[in-house]
């Protein structure tokens, strides 16, 4: 195995966030990096990690004349008991041709990008023996943007092994890549399983996932903030007292916030609110400790070599072992899904209010216009069926279960299919929030509410790029604008 020089793409053709390059295996990889490096951020691995890789490389091969290594001098699997013959020199690419089966819709590059980047950090932990020929290669695909097609299906939150075995057929040739790619030479046996074993695609998905979700859901503060200004809510449920009594992890931050962002409005209209608002807390408090956990997982699986097996050079052995087996990552994730889903209900509650006379002091569904306009009442419709998928969403991946290979196998965290429902839960919570924006937007507009002065850039800004269109109209054009803007609604305010 050799390594080729750079192939003509370039990085100037990457859309970027940032233009600094992230040092891999100097520190652990955080969630932002990750996503710069989705992004087009350029990532290399840092000068002294080459050597380690090389003595890790070294010593992995002493030790392996010592120890049966699985993989490496056995098959995988079922056939974990069948010898290999050391001067067969085709096993591991036999390994990687076999184990790149996958199927589905493609992996966008975003993902891909982000996959390849965890994978070199993990590499870069310097205890999966893999030859530094290997991990310059993935550096090099990462750097010109020759990206492998990778499909959806394959993963079962046990390493996502047809994602990285197709990596590895695309470094080798034997897959094409996004752009032209100079292949490196074959894998031998002692890089084909250690390559393959990580879950880097899931970690993607996931790190993916929640960055976009952090943003909605800092946006949603703002968004609860202007409902309460339009319907006279009562701020002592963001009190400090309040969110003290919560004694829950996000509590003490949410309520900070709606304070901040609610600071000065009106007197309130009610002693008590509906749970909307009187439990808003409890409630999106849940959903930023779910996200704080999950994060948490996937910085530290981003940059630890998890590989089975594991080089302990320390000591000198092999170490055999079940780590790949994602069970607390897929209960983070399901724990996620679940916050949010519970979140759902009172979006809707927050809704009603705005469209209910009872409490926006004026016409049904915020409706102008001729007796029996409709106004917003068919975007409550739209919230609902997003609440559904929320739901739906929400049920626990981590309770199935699998049998596998012979028995060799017999279960798995579905960490991946955790995640794959938490995309569709981002997805559909950006619609819920959008249809609360809009009716909070036209509810303080029509009762003529002047917002604190937090939020008065906020609602220049939805009256230039949203403007109030009272009479009975086409709605799409305006949820789709208004889940467009919500990706930054709160920077510069929270």
């Amino acid at each position: 195995m050799h390594h080729q020089g750079n192939t003509s793409a370039t990085l100037s053709e990457l859309p970027k966030r940032s233009s600094q390059i992230i040092e891999i295996g100097r520190k652990p990889l955080t969630l932002t990096d990750i996503v710069r490096i989705a992004h087009g951020t350029p990532a290399a691995l840092a000068p002294e990690v080459l050597a380690s890789l090389e003595r890790a490389y070294q010593r992995a091969e002493e030790i392996s004349v010592r120890y049966p290594v699985y993989g490496r001098s056995t098959g995988v699997g079922a056939n974990r008991l069948t010898p290999v013959n050391p001067e067969d020199s085709e096993h591991g690419m036999r390994l990687l041709r076999s184990h790149a089966a996958d199927a589905g819709d493609p992996i966008p590059a975003p993902a891909v990008r982000a996959m390849l980047g965890i994978r070199l950090s993990q590499l870069a932990g310097g205890q999966s023996g893999i030859n530094p020929e290997v991990a310059l290669g993935l550096e090099r695909m990462l750097q010109t943007n020759a990206l492998p097609e990778l499909r959806e299906l394959g993963s079962i939150g046990t390493a996502d092994l047809a994602a990285l075995a197709g990596t590895a057929l695309a470094l080798t040739g034997e897959r094409p890549t996004s752009t032209p790619f100079t292949p490196i030479g074959p894998f031998g046996m002692e890089s084909a399983l250690p390559f393959m074993s990580s879950s880097a695609l899931t970690l993607a998905r996931a790190a993916l996932a929640l960055d976009e979700l952090r943003r909605l859901e800092r946006s949603g503060r703002v968004i609860a903030a202007l409902s309460a200004l339009a319907v006279r809510a009562n701020t002592q449920a963001f009190s400090r007292a309040s969110a003290y009594a919560a004694a829950s992890p996000g509590a003490a931050l949410v309520a900070q916030q709606m304070r901040k962002l609610t600071k000065r409005t009106p007197v309130p209209a009610r002693i008590q609110d509906p749970f909307g608002f009187r439990a808003y807390v409890p409630s999106q408090a849940a959903v930023v400790a779910a996200m704080d956990t999950l994060q948490l997982r996937v910085e530290q699986l981003s940059s630890v070599s998890q590989e089975n097996p594991l080089f302990d050079f320390q000591h000198s052995r092999v170490i055999h072992h079940g780590n790949f087996h994602q069970v607390a990552l897929g209960l983070a994730v399901d724990g996620l899904n679940l916050a949010l889903a519970q979140s759902a209900p009172l979006i809707m509650s927050r809704i009603n209010m705005l469209h209910e006379p009872a409490f926006n002091g004026v016409e049904p569904f915020l409706a102008r216009g001729p007796a029996g306009s409709s106004g917003h009442m068919m975007i409550e419709y739209i919230a609902a069926s997003a609440m559904g998928e929320l739901r739906n969403a929400a049920q626990p991946a981590s309770l199935g279960t699998v049998v596998l290979s012979r028995g060799a196998e017999e279960d798995a965290s579905f960490a991946t299919q955790a995640v794959v429902q938490l995309e569709r839960a981002v997805k559909h919570y950006r619609p819920m929030l959008a249809v609360e924006l809009l009716s909070a937007h036209r509810a303080a507009y029509q009762l003529g509410k002047w917002p604190p002065k937090i939020l008065r850039g906020v609602v220049s800004r939805l009256h230039d790029e949203l403007p109030i269109t009272e009479a009975d109209h086409d709605l799409r054009p305006d949820v789709e604008k208004a889940a467009s803007l919500l990706d930054d609604l709160a920077e510069g305010v929270l």
